[in-house]
C-alpha cells in the first residue's frame, strides 16, 4: 500500500507542478498568486482573478494538464487583482 500512496503522491506533486507551469505561461494569469493543490488528481486552485474570463481560463489550463481528475476552482473574482 505504501508504494501505491507514493506513486499518487509524485504524481500528484508533478500534476501541481505542471498546472502552476500552465497557469504562469499565460501572460494575464502569471501576475495572480494562485494556490494550487492536487489530491489524488483533484485540482484545487485558490487566490485571486481580475475576471470571470481569468478563472475561466485557469480552469481551461488546470484541465487540459494530464492526470487531472478534476478540477475545483476557487478564485475569487476581485477587481484589482491583475
Amino acid at each position: 500500500h505504501l508504494l501505491i500512496f507514493c506513486v499518487t503522491a509524485l504524481s500528484d506533486a508533478t500534476i501541481t507542478t505542471k498546472v502552476n507551469a500552465a497557469l504562469a505561461a499565460d501572460e494575464q494569469l502569471r501576475v495572480l498568486q494562485i494556490d494550487v493543490d492536487t489530491q489524488a488528481g483533484h485540482v484545487t486552485m485558490t487566490g485571486p482573478a481580475p475576471d470571470e474570463d481569468a478563472r475561466e481560463r485557469a480552469t481551461a489550463l488546470a484541465q487540459a494538464v494530464t492526470g487531472v481528475v478534476s478540477v475545483d476552482n476557487r478564485l475569487e473574482v476581485v477587481k484589482g487583482s491583475g
